[in-house]
Formats: C-alpha cells, structure tokens, sequence
C-alpha cells in the first residue's frame, strides 16, 4: 500500500494542540506512558498466545528497551509485543475512539497544572507531543510479514505506510526531541542515562518486564504482591498504585492480602483517594487485573469482586487457576468464585477497621463511594450484616454523619423505630414538614437522600431488633398509649367540626387523592400525603420515572392539620373557596414533598387570586 497522507480527527488535533502548547510541567510522563503501552503490548501477547498456538514462538524473551542518540536527539522506546495492523494504528493513534477524551478536553486548566492525569484518559500515547516535535512509530503485527510506519509532526496530519519492522513483531515509537529551553520550568536531557534511569525508577520500577538501557535493566521487576509486606514501604505501595491506575494520587487506604491453604493467591488492592473521573460512566469498565503464575489474564476482570466493591482497584495472582481459563470462563471457574468470597470479605472487613481507625478518612471514602457500597444491602443478602455496620448518614442529630448502631445508642426509652426520611436534596428533606412530630418529640431522623436510598431502606427493613420506618407512610405511631387516648377523643371533636370541609374538599379532589383525613404528625405546616399501605412512595415513584419505568400513579392519603389556623378561615369561607384553597393545599402538599405540580403557572395564578382577595378583605 502506497504511502498516504491523512488528517487527524478534529478532537485529536485539538487534544494534540493541548499537549505541544499548553502542556509544559512534569513532562517526564510522558515515558511512563510509552512505557505502559509497551507493556500492555506484550501483556496482549502473552494473553493471546494462550489460546492461539500460532503466536507461541513469539511470546518469549518479552523486554522493553529504551534506546537514545544524543547527537541526532533521539529517542525509542521498543518493545516485542503484539505490534499493530495498518487499521489499527488508523484506529489508535489516528482517531480517539475513548469516552473520556471530551472529559480530558474539557479539563485542560486542570491539565495544565497536573498533566500526570493524562494517563486516567486513555490518551497517554500523545504525551510524547510533549517533548517531540516528530514521532514516528514502527509496528509490526505479531504473525505477520508486513509492518506499518506512521509519522507526524502533530500539526493536524500524519503520513503512514507499509514497511517492514527490522526486529520483527512489536513496536517502537521514535520521539525527535524538541530542543531545550532555559526559559523552560524543566529541562531535563531525555537522551540522558540518569534521566531516564531516575524517570525509569519513579514511575515503572513495578513493570513486570524488563525495561533496558544499553544492556542494563533499570526498574525492579519482582511482583510486588509477592514480597513480603514488611519489605515494602508505603511509597512503594503508592507507586505500585500509580502504575495500575494511573491516578497520581495517594490511595486512602493498601490492602496487601494473602490467602493460605486450601486456596492460595497473592494480591495488593487500593481503596482510591478520588473518584476517577469516569466512574459514573454506564460503559465504564471496572475490576482488578488477574494475573496467574504471574502470566498477566485479564485487567479490568469484574469477576474478582461484586460489583458493589467496583470502586477497589488492584491485583490478583493466583497459582491454583489453569493458564489457560478462558475469559468466558472466570465466571463460572469455582476458584474464582471462592477467590471472590474470600476478597469480599477482606474487603469488608477491611472497611471496618478503616472505620473505626480513622473516621475522618473514612467519611472520604464515603463521600466518593458510599452510594457503590450502599448498592450491597440491595443485592447481595450474604453481605449485608456487614455493610449496614459500613453505611453512614446525615440525620437530623447533628451535621455530623452517624452510623446505624451510634443512631440506635442515641434513641430514645419511648423509641422502637429507626426512623428515616428519602428525598432528592438534603436541603429539601432538612425542611420537610413530615420531620415536625419527629422533632417535637426528640426523634432522631435519619436524612436519606442518595438515589439508592428507597431501595437501601427497602431492602434492609430491620437493623438488629429495630425496624426502619419511613416518615412518609400512612400509619406512624408516634404516641405513647396514653398520649393515643388523649388523641383521639381530640380528634373526635375536631372531625364533628371539620367533616364538612373535609367533604368538600374530598370531592374536589376525588381524582388525586385516596382519602383526607386529619393529621397527628403535623405540628406547623397544614398539610401533606402520605402512601397508602403497600404503595411506593413518591420519591421512589420519581426514580422509577427518571430511570423510564414510569407506573400508574398510585393515589395518597392527604393529612391536615387541625390545628393550623388556615382551617379556621376554611370554616367561614364559601365552599366555592373552600374548593378553590383545597387545590392549591394539594399542589403546597405535592411541594413540600418534592414532587412536580402539573400546572405552575395555573397554581400560580391561584395564589395571586388568594392574595389579592386577602388584599380586599
């Protein structure tokens, strides 16, 4: 095939125009990202040598080799892996097909002053426009006879043709270096044995390859879950999980786990400091990486832990696994399943020691994952004595977040229900008008407002001999035997002198609500619904909604207070009003408890109605 000339894809020429002008601190990642795809390379044929005997002869003697010129400015970084076909240079250096290249665009302030996040992107080959003015990459499909040659100055278009690799399979990426600068904040020689010796050492010391510089090999090689732990410092620990996740934070907490005996594997997993920043994305792939006899299997392998543990991050090493598992396999493998049993549980237990170690750490932590960890009660039943010790919350205590069992601590003689709120805003539930008996009484409320909250609640019911009971169901008793006698002979005074209001009002609004009763929960506000027995509640009905499993509208019970004012002016007012104020009581009730009113701007006419009426009078 003839030489050709094409043109980047336009974010890729935006995302190269960031890296040559606007990039210029800690330009030394730009190896360690080299480096890493070196190392993928050979990972991907080692993997697939595996299942394809073909490519056998080629998966020896792996080793990355870094090679300088000093007078010419040179230098490449060579490896022996799986090496690229024409299409997929086109389709990996020449386009960015990774969901998080409009994320890295969009974070270029952020990249400019910490470019060690490029790696987190998935883009780190374009580093090298950092300190090259031409790169040229020589690939060469492992089992194939033809390479590829690919070439660009990162102006906005490269060149690429057909020509043989002289070493055979693999790749080498060949920088021309930009000239040094005094002007520079850094101007370090990457030509230099020293430089590239301390670079080596910094940030690929953990690569299981060798990495070689004129003969000699520069980083430590030896699986670091494999020595022992008193070997290992800390910054080892936080260098190893700079290598594996490319997030150039310090991790909040390293768990170096053996396991011995019947089952035997090796692994080193990090609880992150920081949300990557594709973690929310649907398509984000997530998981350990397996390694077995240290032949590298799988990365990203979500079978090593329930996906409610997604946010871990580490390895695994395994000599009872067969090499040759498939992928397709791990699920269904029972030492897998036993090694995942077995991480779920250090995990956990993990988590408690972290929460009763350090509180403020772990509150981090929960910032960042505790709606993941909450996912757990929901699913995994097996699990859940543990994580509700694990979960935390706002309540109406204090500002501080309490646990399940430091709640329990503080509850009440007269209390025998944890108590909770759902909603979408803590500002919102804070200031509902369900919480006022509550408060009244001295009852703790525990303020959920995640989005796995109404199935959390649902799905864990008790917590020890205690039920959780939602502030917003229809039956909640909150009064003392003595105190129900006292209310209901209140309240038999108070429905002889409200039923025909309460008539009137019910036939107004037949079509929206259950029932209207009188309410013992309200102690300011003159109204609010609640759901009927065995109905989901209108928080959850709004999820549902927003995830598109919209359902029939179940019709709630509307509670009024008997006790505000308001329902002494109703008495007097014409049931023409009376009809006209009930409206605007349920488009107030639908508010206050965070649902939409169908019709803003008629509710909003009613109230400049009402307030002009109130003007006359």
């Amino acid at each position: 095939m003839a030489k050709q000339t094409q043109t980047f894809q336009a974010e890729t020429s935006e995302l190269l125009d960031l890296m040559i002008h606007s990039l210029y601190s800690h330009r030394e990642i730009f190896l360690r990202e080299l480096i890493s795809n070196s190392s993928d390379a050979i990972e991907k044929l080692k993997f697939e040598s595996l299942t394809d005997s073909s490519l056998a002869a080629f998966a020896t003697d792996f080793k990355i080799q870094l090679v300088t010129d000093p007078e010419k400015k040179t230098l490449s970084i060579a490896d022996n892996g799986i090496g690229m076909t024409w299409d997929e240079v086109v389709k990996n250096i020449g386009t960015i097909a990774h969901s998080g290249t409009k994320s890295f665009l969009k974070m270029r302030q952020e990249l400019k002053e910490h470019p060690e996040l490029i790696g987190q992107f998935g883009v780190g080959f374009y580093s090298a426009f950092m300190v090259a003015h031409r790169v040229v990459v020589q690939t060469q499909k492992a089992g194939s006879h033809s390479g590829v040659l690919w070439e660009s100055d990162g102006n906005g278009t490269y060149t690429i043709e057909e020509s043989v690799r002289e070493q055979g399979h693999g790749t080498t990426v060949t920088l021309y270096l930009k000239d040094l600068k005094e002007e520079d904040q850094e101007t370090q020689d990457f030509t230099d044995t020293g430089t590239l010796k301390m670079i080596v050492k910094k940030y690929s010391d953990f690569i299981v390859y060798p990495i070689q510089l004129k003969e000699e090999t520069l980083n430590g090689q030896k699986a670091l879950w494999l020595r022992p732990a008193t070997e290992i410092s800390q910054n080892d620990y936080n260098e190893f999980y700079t290598h594996i996740s490319h997030d150039p934070s310090v991790p909040l907490k390293t768990i170096h786990y053996k396991a011995e005996g019947t089952m035997e594997f090796s692994s080193i997993l990090y609880i992150p400091s920081q949300k990557p920043f594709n973690y929310d994305y649907r398509d984000n792939k997530v998981g350990l990486n397996l390694y077995v006899k240290r032949v590298f299997i799988k990365g990203e392998c979500g079978e090593l832990l329930p996906p409610y543990l997604r946010f871990v991050q580490g390895v695994v090493d395994s000599d009872d696994l067969s090499l040759n598992v498939s992928r397709e396999l791990l699920q269904q493998d029972r030492q897998i399943v036993r090694i995942k049993k077995a991480l779920t549980s250090k995990v956990l237990n993990s988590l408690k020691e972290f929460i009763d170690s350090d509180r403020p750490s772990y509150e981090k932590f929960w910032m960042n994952f505790g709606s993941t960890l909450k996912e757990g009660v929901a699913v995994e039943t097996a699990s859940i004595d543990k994580i509700q010790d694990l979960v935390l919350f706002h309540s109406t205590e204090s500002d501080r977040l309490t646990t399940l069992q430091e709640y329990v601590g503080r509850m009440k003689p007269t209390q025998n229900k944890i108590y909770y709120i759902t909603g979408d805003s803590l500002t919102q539930i804070q200031n509902s008008p369900y919480l006022e008996k509550l408060r009244s009484k001295g009852f703790e409320v525990i303020l959920m407002n995640d989005k796995i909250d109404a199935w959390f609640a649902s799905s864990l019911r008790t917590y020890g001999d205690k039920a959780l009971q939602s502030v917003t169901a229809h039956e909640l008793e909150l009064n003392t035997e003595e105190e129900k006698k006292m209310e209901e002979e209140k309240n038999k005074v108070a429905e002889l002198k409200f039923k025909p209001l309460l008539d009137i009002m019910h036939d107004a609004l037949k079509e929206q609500v259950q029932e209207i009763k009188l309410s013992d929960r309200l102690t300011e506000s003159p109204v609010c619904l609640v759901s009927s027995d065995n109905a989901l509640s209108a928080h959850m009905e709004r999820l549902l909604e927003s995830m598109g499993q919209s359902m029939p509208k179940a019709k709630r019970v509307m509670e009024i207070n008997p006790d505000h004012p308001l329902y002494e002016s109703m008495l007097k007012a014409s049931s023409t009003q009376q009809i006209e104020w009930a409206e605007i009581l349920y488009q107030q009730a639908l508010l206050n408890e965070g649902s939409p009113i169908e019709n803003p701007l008629k509710y909003s006419q009613k109230i400049a109605n009402l307030m002009i009426s109130a003007g006359h009078s």
